[in-house]
């Protein structure tokens, strides 16, 4: 799926353009591929200026395809919240690189349904809802070559806050 296609889901199709048309995503070229509810997969095409002193995709370039991944798949299991005028932050990443990463990277993240009631409970209550999303990046040939853990805040819209890591 390109960031042109549709999939007929207003919100996710909405969630896909505002990734798409992020200046960061666009500059380095990260491409959605797919999404559903609880589900991403975006693309990273291969880069010479994204490469590393070992000709090899570089470690910081990597994660712009984790961060989308992760916050579309997480957004599309938490329609409430985002009506509710919260959006999501990186409020935490965690990344074990598990191979060196070369060519086009494909990142995939897949959310359960369980987060869903607690993020909806700590904002009844409210707090700031956390929600944790695992993605792993393959590189071609299906090598996993980083997973990474990504702790997302839900923030009020509006709200001034501003940076995650006061969260």
């Amino acid at each position: 799926m390109s960031a042109t296609e549709t999939t007929g889901d207003a919100l996710i199709d909405g969630l896909v353009a505002l990734g798409a048309g992020l200046p960061f995503n666009r500059h380095l070229g990260v491409e959605v591929v797919e999404v559903a509810t609880g589900r991403c997969v975006t693309r990273l095409p291969q880069n010479a200026a994204l490469d590393n002193h070992l000709q090899g995709v570089h470690a910081i370039a990597e994660l712009a395809p984790v961060e989308l991944a992760g916050a579309l798949a997480v957004s599309s299991r938490l329609r409430a919240l985002l009506e509710r005028g919260y959006v999501p932050v990186v409020g935490a990443l965690q990344v074990r690189y598990t191979a060196p990463a070369a060519g086009t990277l494909i990142a995939t993240a897949e959310v359960a349904e369980e987060v869903i009631a607690p993020a909806l409970a700590a904002a009844d209550e409210g707090h700031k809802p956390r929600v944790e999303v695992d993605v792993v990046v393959h590189d071609p040939d299906g090598v996993t070559v980083a997973e990474v853990t990504l702790t997302f805040v839900y923030l009020p819209l509006g709200d001034g806050s501003g940076a995650a890591a006061s969260q």
